[in-house]
């Protein structure tokens, strides 16, 4: 009986919606598309990345489905080439794939919903609504900022979530991983402010003493300092800091702590150095090298050779920044675009994320 509501509802939400549908099978296109087209008022098909981009330049559809394993061009890409024309559309991946590296993949190029192969309808119906509510709940709430002619100050920022409802994240970051949960606010004074969370997010935030709020409606994002917090009822009291515009959201400039067993050294002009990774991302890598190891200069350009379970990745890039220590020079080098173990970098990236994550779990949680 429930199913046979949500069907219901399902087709009265879905029927002023547009759908782009990337399968490279034919088979499983012809099954998912017959139950599309009796929701959706467009379903437009694609059978590999790169098609699937195109129709979105053309079309310009509500929502996407997608699966991650294509000719051509890949799902990943193709959501992160669709995610910089318009980074808020709303993205349902569809794979046989559940293991911890590709979700996270996924997660971080900024998926909405997973429907894990093989389908059913009440799999699609249960996450097709949930995806089709937010789509609605940004358009009234945007509709709401346009019908108010709302332009915030900055002091007007927590009034204007508290009073309007809005959703919000709370952003903290373990080792370079984020934590992030979304919270509610249940009380407001002048620049203090109380919110729910969390018990994850509470430990996030007691671990870095501050918070950033992240909501979507709102260009600026607020930084606020921890005053309290309370375990028992899952709320911290924060006073507010400062408000600023954050930089690009992209995936690729988080850095992340590697792990021990990281081995890297710096090839330069047939010199071979052992150096220590500090931070990395797909961007950017800082390391530290002994002063008397080799010489650099800003511009320089070099090449590291990451070593990790048996893999080497080779990464090109420029020296941007060098910091003098007493016994030590830290190196900032920008990634070279096109590197070609790209992909190698990328997983060792995300696997070090999914470590950080259990190692923050077993740390703050576990007890």
């Amino acid at each position: 009986m429930e199913n046979i509501e949500n069907l219901k509802i399902l087709q009265t939400m879905a029927k002023e919606f547009t759908i782009l549908f990337v399968e490279d099978s034919k088979a499983l296109q012809k099954q998912v598309v017959i139950f599309l087209e009796k929701f959706f008022k467009k379903v437009y098909i694609a059978s590999d990345g790169i098609e699937g981009l195109e129709l979105y330049k053309n079309k310009k559809p509500d929502l996407i489905i997608t699966d991650l394993t294509m000719p051509k061009m890949n799902g990943h890409d193709m959501i992160r080439e669709i995610k910089k024309i318009d980074a808020d559309i709303e993205i349902i991946i569809l794979s046989a794939h559940s293991d911890p590296d590709n979700l996270m993949t996924s997660f971080h190029i900024g998926v909405s919903d997973f429907i894990q192969k093989p389908i059913t309808v009440p799999k699609m119906v249960t996450v097709f609504l949930k995806v089709l509510s937010n789509i609605n709940r940004k358009k009234e709430q945007i509709n709401t900022l346009i019908k108010n002619n709302n332009t915030l100050q900055n002091d007007d920022i927590l009034n204007f979530i508290y009073e309007d409802n809005l959703e919000f994240d709370l952003i903290n970051y373990y080792k370079g991983v984020p934590i992030i949960n979304s919270g509610k606010i249940i009380e407001l004074n002048e620049d203090k402010i109380s919110v729910k969370t969390t018990f994850e997010q509470l430990m996030a935030i007691k671990h870095e003493k501050m918070t950033v709020i992240d909501c979507a409606e709102i260009n600026e994002n607020l930084l606020c300092k921890l005053l309290f917090i309370d375990f028992d009822n899952y709320v911290v009291k924060l006073q507010k800091d400062k408000i600023f515009f954050p930089d690009s959201k992209h995936r690729n400039l988080l850095m992340v702590e590697p792990n021990l067993f990281l081995n890297a050294k710096l090839e330069k002009d047939n010199f071979e150095k052992t150096i220590k990774v500090l931070l990395i991302s797909l961007k950017e890598i800082k390391f530290e090298i002994k002063k008397d190891s080799l010489v650099l200069s800003k511009h320089d350009n070099i090449k590291l050779i990451l070593e990790f379970d048996e893999q080497k990745i080779f990464v090109e890039g420029t020296v941007f920044k060098i910091e003098d220590q007493e016994k030590l020079n830290l190196i900032t080098m920008f990634v070279k675009n096109g590197t070609e173990n790209q992909q190698l970098l990328e997983k060792y990236i995300y696997s070090t994320e999914v470590k950080i994550i259990e190692e923050f779990k077993k740390l703050y949680l576990h007890n």
